[in-house]
């Protein structure tokens, strides 16, 4: 009983990671050419280059004037 139990939650966690992978590529759908240009930078794939997309915006040249501006609020 106990194992089915556990095997029903994963499957049930799976579920909602699924509808939320879902949901954040419906989102993200209109900048793939900037998660594109992150995922290119090595060591970053696709699921950071939406993290980062969604940390600083997609106004970047905007929020952040300049590279310094964009490193001093990253630490």
């Amino acid at each position: 009983m106990m194992v089915k139990t556990i095997l029903l939650h994963i499957d049930f966690l799976t579920e909602q990671i699924d509808k939320l992978d879902q949901e954040v590529e419906n989102r993200v759908s209109d900048y793939q050419a900037d998660i594109e240009r992150l995922d290119s930078i090595p060591g970053i794939v696709v699921r950071t280059a939406e993290q980062i997309l969604s940390e600083i915006g997609t106004n970047v040249a905007v929020q952040f004037p300049t590279a310094a501006h964009l490193f001093s609020w990253a630490t």
